[in-house]
């Protein structure tokens, strides 16, 4: 059926475009699209675009989101995907932003068998399977790392299995040398 949702995605972008206003504010308050090329802007403009149809992008805790804010989460969650398409997306539908930080029960065992139950305070959160959720004031302010990029990561990871740093490759790809490009990059 992946035919039939190109269709459809292609009929889309023919009809539908982001405004150009908002896209400009959007854009230009993200400084690290500044390097991209006008090209690969426009690609990120469609993939922005899709994601905001197929993925719905809901507040949380009161939280009324508006146009500026969904398209500048589905700008940097397309960032990730932006050459390898939004397909990598397609196993789950939903984003969930809080108005800030938001507490979730952890159970954990350690080495020893015990089991550790406690509230943990956290910016942003992938589920295998499952929704991205957000803190929108990490997403605005957090200075020392991109809480959308780094959620939407966790999902491409995710996409092999678990969460472990390798997701799934191209054909043909070496999986040692993408995970020692990987180590060195990080």
């Amino acid at each position: 059926m992946g035919w039939l949702r190109n269709w459809r995605r292609r009929r889309l972008l023919a009809q539908q475009r982001i405004d150009e206003a908002l896209w400009r504010a959007v854009t230009r308050s993200l400084p690290f699209l500044r390097g991209l090329a006008p090209a690969d802007l426009e690609r990120l403009r469609a993939l922005s675009l899709l994601l905001l149809v197929e993925k719905d992008i809901s507040g949380a805790r009161g939280l009324a989101l508006d146009d500026a804010m969904r398209l500048s989460i589905a700008v940097q969650a397309c960032l990730p995907v932006m050459n390898l398409g939004l397909d990598r997306y397609d196993v789950w539908s939903e984003i969930v932003v809080h108005p800030g930080d938001f507490r979730v029960k952890v159970t954990e065992t350690d080495e020893q068998g015990v089991v550790h139950e406690f509230d943990d305070e956290r910016a942003g959160e992938s589920w295998q399977g499952g929704p991205v959720v957000l803190s929108w004031d990490a997403a605005r302010n957090a200075p020392d790392m991109n809480v959308v990029i780094h959620e939407f990561a966790h999902k491409l990871d995710m996409a092999s299995g678990e969460a472990d740093g390798m997701p799934p490759l191209h054909s043909g790809m070496d999986r040692r040398a993408w995970a020692q490009v990987f180590r060195v990059a990080y």
